[in-house]
């Protein structure tokens, strides 16, 4: 009877030391960093980001992260829980990322205070653990993206490399070409010297005879204006005398007899030669 008593006691200080580790593991999980528990969702790799790793708001540490696990629907996705405190003002358009705590490698979860307008995000019935949107490029980071940059580098370097050797004979033609046409214009330096010297000699004439054409034009334009002017007076001299003429045709219109006797009598002829004023042609009464 004693040896299982002694056996119910050590079972029964086994199952209670048992139940105390899962009640204080359930606290850790559910409460350590705070009374808030936050669902992220982050895309790519968390590398570097472990259990306990700090979460802080606006600089601030707030929390720590609780748990990982794989997106079930999107296996390249991971939902990570953290817990913060309960003041802490978290709202809708917060945004959180990873980044990097220094030179030692480890990584934080950093929480956007998002805009003062911007309603709280809490939990309800439906979503017991909102989830903060992932900012983009939230799992990047300048240690991060050095690697792959250092990968794209190395790629573009390896394809420069391909395409030399594929084309190296082209290469080598386009080169001996260069290094003959080269050789071509230094064997002509002469004959390229006394070329350049003969258009500038040609642009030289060609300005000078610019200069000469301006000068003529100038000429040719002052005997055009002053023909114009001589033109005028011709027109002006050839109007009045259409108005003479004019004049004229009135005047033989209306006495063609009288036109033809008046310009019939000789110069100084007056009325006083006529035979009445003479005193001829007078009545029987004398």
């Amino acid at each position: 009877m004693e040896t299982k008593a002694n056996y119910l006691m050590i079972g029964g200080f086994v199952l209670g030391a048992l139940a105390f580790a899962f009640i204080f593991i359930f606290w850790i999980t559910n409460f350590a960093g705070g009374g808030k528990r936050y669902l992220i969702v982050f895309e790519g790799s968390v590398s570097g980001l472990t259990s306990g790793s700090s979460v802080s708001f606006n600089g601030i540490k707030i929390g720590e992260v609780q748990t990982f696990a794989l997106d079930p629907t999107d296996g390249r996705k991971v939902q990570v829980v953290v817990g913060v405190h309960e003041d802490t003002p978290v709202r809708e358009d917060s945004r959180a990322k990873i980044q990097s705590l220094g030179l030692t490698g480890g990584k934080g979860v950093e929480i956007s205070p998002g805009t003062p307008d911007s309603p709280l995000l809490v939990a309800t019935d439906e979503d017991p653990i909102p989830t903060i949107q992932a900012a983009r490029g939230a799992t990047g980071g300048l240690f991060d993206a050095a690697p792959a940059a250092l990968d794209s580098a190395n790629a573009f370097i390896q394809r420069l490399n391909d395409l030399v050797a594929a084309n190296e004979e082209a290469v080598n033609s386009t080169m001996t070409n260069v290094n003959e046409f080269t050789a071509m214009l230094s064997s002509k330096d002469e004959e390229i010297s006394q070329t350049i010297t003969e258009l500038n000699e040609g642009a030289k004439a060609f300005s000078e005879l610019g200069g000469k054409l301006d000068e003529n034009v100038d000429v040719l334009t002052q005997q055009a204006k002053q023909g114009m002017q001589d033109f005028s007076a011709a027109m002006q001299e050839a109007r009045r005398a259409a108005v003479t003429l004019n004049r004229i045709l009135e005047k033989f219109e209306q006495s063609p007899t009288g036109f033809l006797l008046r310009g019939s009598k000789p110069p100084g002829s007056s009325s006083e030669s006529s035979p009445s004023a003479r005193g001829f042609g007078q009545g029987p009464g004398r």
